[in-house]
């Protein structure tokens, strides 16, 4: 079909760089009674997560696939100065690319019989997965077989803005401030929790940082930052924030999203159970 590129191509594209206008007293990280700093105990690098990794996986898969060109906006974005105007510039850059990168690489893999074990996902705001006790993450990875809002959120997200949230507060010299690092962290992680899942990410108008659970016990494995504004080409490909993205909801889609350590640590196993039923179905249709 003309005027198609492949799904490399499509991922590499940069994301529009968002000034900001912080306001003068930002405030601190969104806190709960369910999760603080303090449990986060240690944080190390995940060093499976990259682009040879990537690569090696799903090389073939980025360069068969094609679907047509949606370039970034040329019009230079307004400065953000609340937080729910980052939302509406991620919903604006990414939801929708990653959405489509996602279903055209599984509808590349269905029409090849290369599915295996890969359950298709999408990516969208977290209200289109289960909403456990109220808590609500800004993204979700679900199912698409299932009804919306009934599966689980195979890799939560939070959308920070860089004035409450950056790797550079990992090292602070102030401790209240190093505490907002991890509170952040521990938003997430809680949300990974309530779902089982294995995976998260933090997102800012600076950087994308992904993440992995190693046990229930506030350890966590963090990707290298990735500059919200890198880009790269099909022939030189980085790492950007699309393909991070796409790339996280492809591990999403594979059985081992969840990471349940314990029968007793299973508290939504029958939604699970319910999901994979439905997918089955769908699949025998």
């Amino acid at each position: 079909m003309a005027n198609q590129v492949s799904l490399l191509t499509y991922l590499q594209h940069a994301l529009p760089a968002i000034p900001v206008n912080p306001p003068p007293n930002p405030g601190r990280n969104t806190t709960n009674t369910a999760y603080e700093a303090s449990d986060i105990h240690n944080i190390g690098v995940w060093h499976g997560f990259n682009l040879n990794a990537l690569l090696q996986s799903y090389q073939n898969l980025l360069v068969q696939a094609r679907l047509p060109p949606d370039p970034m906006p040329t019009s230079p974005p307004r400065a953000i100065t609340a937080e729910n105007a980052l939302r509406s510039k991620i919903s604006e850059y990414v939801f929708p690319r990653v959405r489509r990168a996602l279903r055209t690489g599984f509808d590349r893999l269905m029409a090849i019989n290369q599915l295996n074990d890969l359950t298709p996902v999408s990516f969208d705001v977290g209200e289109c997965a289960e909403v456990i006790d109220a808590f609500k993450p800004d993204t979700a990875y679900f199912a698409v077989a299932l009804p919306a809002g009934t599966g689980p959120n195979r890799a939560p997200g939070d959308v920070k803005p860089s004035w409450k949230w950056s790797t550079a507060l990992a090292t602070h010299p102030l401790l209240g401030i190093r505490n907002e690092y991890r509170q952040a962290l521990s938003q997430v992680n809680w949300y990974m929790k309530q779902h089982n899942s294995r995976h998260g990410f933090l997102l800012t108008n600076r950087e994308l940082v992904v993440f992995r659970r190693v046990d229930d016990s506030g350890n966590l494995e963090l990707v290298p930052p990735i500059p919200f504004t890198s880009g790269g080409t099909a022939e030189q490909p980085q790492m950007t924030v699309l393909l991070a993205l796409w790339y996280l909801g492809m591990i999403g889609a594979q059985g081992s999203w969840r990471l349940v350590l314990s029968a007793e640590k299973e508290p939504h196993n029958g939604n699970i159970q319910s999901e994979a039923k439905h997918v089955l179905k769908t699949r025998l249709r």
